[in-house]
């Protein structure tokens, strides 16, 4: 499989998503190919100097600066005012001698864009009296061949081991394989997860995404409503035999960052048969107390259906997550203790200690279902004996990149027990009036 930077930002949810991830990677490919070098990120400071990444012993030699520019979409003014921008930055810096100036962006210029580039560095190196190497580009596609040559293109476009792609496929052939018909409609077009959906549930990428990050860290997962954030979770750890603690918040109505956290106190309450320490006035700490004295040697806490218009409750929410978080991760003593937190909103936009957030969490979004609806189409179909074929490019296109939304139009039409051209517009038509 191969992916380029537009599957970049998909994989990372939106532009402000992948613009972090894309400074990552290049570190990650710098740091790989200057292996016998010092390279770094600078930590987002107003003094940082104009460097994102460096190469070089920074205040005792002259050093290589790396800007990381995600421009993808669009190249103009204002674009180009950026790059000169941080160049002057770099090259007039008082705090670090330049030696080297790459510029790294995931697209390829155009021939407009090209002769703006290579004018604008010809008169900045004669200006600054510098060699033509002084000032670098780097585009999408040597990035991409950087990456196969040093081997990160799999971890960077996170594309699995081809032995885990003909695994998948596998199972996808095995599972539908083994699907019967005139298997209930309600099983079949589920919205909860229970182990009796496995036939149905069509496993992706984001499922190896979830159970590698669930290794290595606490989860925060995102996306838009009705594309399966609850399911993967409550699938991945079912299938995996982990213990968790499921604290729904839709039921409740959330008006400050106090109500999720309650909530979250009289779950684990309930679930670990415990009462919280009435002395004890910080709700952080009687629900890190009740984990505490916990006897399960795995626990996971599934925090779901925060859903909040308000943005400045939802950030307070998520501040408040991350506190504890935090707290009970340096305070239990259970080190199989783990969270997952589920939004529509990406944390990005929300978290606002992202540097803290980012060393107790991994950030899974949810939203890739392009490529996948199709084959969940095929699913549906053969469980429930539908021969809807001719129809498939329209059902598909109407249903808003959303399993949900596609499992609705197959109700619509299983109710009207009709697969006419006319039932399956109706059954459209209503699925896509009751979204609105």
């Amino acid at each position: 499989m191969n992916r380029n930077w537009t599957d970049f930002k998909s994989l990372h949810g939106n532009i402000a998503g992948a613009r972090e991830a894309f400074e990552n990677a290049c570190e990650t490919l710098y740091r790989k190919k200057h292996k016998d070098e010092n390279v770094s990120q600078v930590r987002v400071n107003q003094g940082d100097g104009g460097i994102d990444i460096f190469i070089g012993e920074l205040g005792v030699e002259p050093i290589t600066v790396i800007q990381c520019k995600f421009f993808l979409e669009s190249f103009g003014d204002s674009q180009k005012q950026q790059i000169r921008e941080s160049f002057n930055t770099s090259v007039n810096s008082d705090k670090y001698e330049l030696k080297e100036w790459v510029l790294c962006i995931p697209r390829v210029f155009d021939m407009e864009e090209s002769s703006w580039w290579s004018k604008w560095k010809d008169n900045k190196v004669k200006e600054y009296s510098k060699e033509n190497s002084f000032i670098r580009l780097a585009n999408g596609n040597e990035l991409i061949d950087l990456s196969k040559e040093l081997g990160l293109y799999n971890e960077i476009f996170k594309i699995t081991d081809s032995l885990k792609i003909e695994e998948i496929h596998n199972a996808i052939v095995h599972k539908e394989n083994r699907i019967t018909q005139g298997v209930k409609p309600n099983i079949v077009l589920f919205n909860n997860y229970t182990s009796k959906n496995e036939d149905f549930y069509l496993e992706r990428y984001i499922d190896i995404e979830f159970n590698k990050s669930f290794e290595i860290n606490n989860i925060w997962l995102f996306g838009k409503s009705g594309v399966g954030k609850t399911a993967l979770a409550n699938r991945n750890l079912i299938k995996n035999k982990i213990k968790y603690c499921f604290c729904d918040l839709s039921p409740i109505t959330i008006s400050k960052a106090e109500d999720v956290l309650d909530d979250i106190l009289c779950t684990v309450e309930e679930d670990f048969d415990s009462e919280r320490n009435l002395e004890e006035s910080n709700i952080l700490k009687q629900i890190s107390q009740i984990l505490y004295k916990s006897k399960f040697n795995k626990i996971v806490i599934l925090i779901d259906e925060i859903s909040v218009k308000d943005d400045e409750v939802l950030k307070d929410i998520a501040n408040k997550l991350i506190q504890l978080v935090t707290y009970c991760t340096k305070y239990s003593n259970q080190d199989g203790l783990k969270f997952i937190v589920s939004t529509i909103s990406n944390p990005q936009n929300i978290i606002q200690n992202k540097s803290k957030a980012s060393d107790y969490f991994q950030y899974v979004c949810c939203d890739m279902w392009n490529e996948y609806l199709f084959q969940l189409f095929d699913v549906l179909c053969k469980a429930l004996n539908l021969e809807l074929e001719k129809s498939k490019s329209l059902i598909i296109e109407n249903s808003e990149n959303s399993p949900r939304v596609l499992k609705t139009i197959f109700r619509k039409i299983l109710t009207s027990k009709d697969c006419s051209s006319k039932s399956i517009d109706k059954a459209i038509k209503l699925t896509l009036e009751e979204i609105i």
